[in-house]
């Protein structure tokens, strides 16, 4: 539950709603400026392109590399081709194959068919690097009726001459012997999936995280954040991947009417940090950009807003125990963190007195992503668009769950068990610094424990599945 504080001087933005004018992708959204993380590197993404349609818009962007076979992109003409671009990230993946999985043109037969994977480094200059005729059919087996039809699926698996570390990658499909205008020619690609010594390297998708938000364009953009009340600060301080050359720092009441605090400082650090002249009063505080100084557009890592007011988490008191000595673990002191904070291992976390204080107070039972919004970190995503607001990187995660709890006193004969009713997805168990072992979906677990002061860590485990989260219930 959230509860006002109007005395402790803090980072009131942290773990609040933010708010974009625009992102890239669905992972470098305004949630990562205000979740506590500061990134210096250039984030993971991708653009993709389409023969004739020109480069994809965000909602197709990854439609052929999200493991998904039905979701395609159409093409026409008799030498059509889908192209990658693999953008910042600090290092360039190895790929040494590309399968491909496609629908060809009703009236060719795979002795017509060719596909042939060319990569480069500007975009400009191409080399073919691999091609494969006559690709295998596959069963049309789950496609809806008529979409394709047998016969018209395809795999290919071509295996590149060398390895290639390029920024861009082409796949280009062919009909052999087909007149140069045969615009009639329709076909579909349904997968592209890049390979380094026969393992899958992940392209686009929520599988590389950098805590930070990206804009989608080089004009003016801005982010915001709502501190939930009217709040009075005096600080502010930006994280810059990729800063703005011209802008200025805003505050409202409403988020509608904007007044200007002070332009943001020209320079060419990561770090601003805004000490005000004067202490200034507001619910909304928001960077408006209106020049970048690089061509992928403005990257904020994380904003700070120090001064007083709004209002912080608190847990809800723990239940106590029935008058038959059950305890339910729900509410009280359960804590939770994304495993890539935590440096401790279960065994560790498991201990009473391990200090997780800066942990998110958590929802139990519940998923991440509902305590996330239980303690006023993100926009409601029932409501309107918020859940584009969400990053997916960032909750495709395994979570820690931590829990301290006094057990029953025990009488002679009698034996206390720690029952978890479901897990959502699965997760390893650790109590009083032990592994009880691992849980997954649909199964039931208990474990036995002695009276006393115990402490009980859970790491869940991400589902693969879209959009949404893991954790525990207990």
């Amino acid at each position: 539950m959230l509860v006002a504080d109007a005395s402790t001087y803090r980072n009131l933005a942290l773990r609040r709603p933010a708010y974009h004018s625009s992102c890239h992708d669905y992972n470098l959204t305004a949630q990562l400026v205000t979740d506590g993380i500061k990134d210096s590197h250039l984030p993971d993404w991708v653009a993709t392109w389409a023969g004739f349609r020109g480069e994809l818009p965000k909602p197709e962007r990854e439609f052929f590399l999200d493991h998904n076979a039905v979701s395609v992109v159409d093409l026409r003409g008799p030498r059509p081709w889908v192209q990658v671009q693999l953008g910042g990230g600090a290092r360039v993946p190895e790929i040494d194959r590309v399968d491909v999985l496609l629908i060809a043109p009703r009236t060719l037969k795979p002795e017509d068919l060719a596909v042939a994977v060319l990569v480069s480094d500007d975009g400009r200059e191409w080399k073919e690097l691999g091609k494969v005729t006559n690709p295998k059919p596959v069963p049309v087996i789950g496609y809806p009726a008529g979409f394709p039809q047998p016969g018209q699926r395809f795999r290919s698996s071509i295996p590149l001459r060398s390895a290639s570390q390029s920024r861009f990658y082409r796949i280009e499909l062919e009909a052999v012997n087909a007149p140069p205008f045969a615009f009639f020619l329709e076909w579909q690609v349904c997968e592209v999936g890049f390979f380094h010594q026969s393992q899958r390297v992940e392209i686009g998708g929520p599988y590389s995280f950098t805590s930070a938000w990206m804009s989608a364009g080089l004009g003016e953009e801005w982010v915001y954040v709502d501190l939930g009340a009217r709040c009075e600060f005096d600080r502010v301080v930006l994280y810059w991947i990729a800063r703005a050359a011209e802008g200025s720092l805003q505050v409202s009441d409403d988020a509608q009417n904007w007044r200007d605090i002070q332009p943001l400082p020209v320079g060419t650090g990561n770090t601003d940090d805004l000490r005000l002249a004067q202490a200034v009063q507001g619910r909304y505080v928001r960077v408006l950009m209106q020049r970048p100084t690089s061509p992928h557009g403005y990257i904020l890592s994380e904003m700070e807003v120090y001064g007083r007011g709004g209002f912080v988490a608190q847990p809800k008191p723990a239940p106590a125990a029935r008058p038959d000595g059950r305890l339910d673990l729900a509410g009280g002191a359960w804590r939770l963190q994304r495993h890539s904070l935590v440096n401790a291992d279960g065994a560790t976390l498991s201990k009473v007195g391990f200090q997780d204080q800066e942990w998110v107070i958590a929802t139990v039972p519940g998923t991440a992503l509902s305590s996330y919004l239980n303690i006023g970190a993100i926009p409601d995503p029932n409501y309107g668009d918020n859940q584009l607001l969400i990053s997916d990187s960032f909750f495709y995660a395994d979570f820690w769950y931590r829990n301290e709890f006094t057990a029953p006193t025990l009488t002679e004969g009698q034996r206390v068990w720690l029952n978890f009713d479901g897990i959502n997805w699965k997760a390893d168990v650790f109590l009083n610094g032990e592994k009880l072992g691992r849980i997954k979906v649909d199964s039931y677990a208990a474990a036995s424990t002695s009276p006393g002061a115990c402490s009980l860590a859970a790491e869940t485990r991400w589902l693969s599945a879209s959009r949404r989260m893991t954790p525990p219930e207990a």
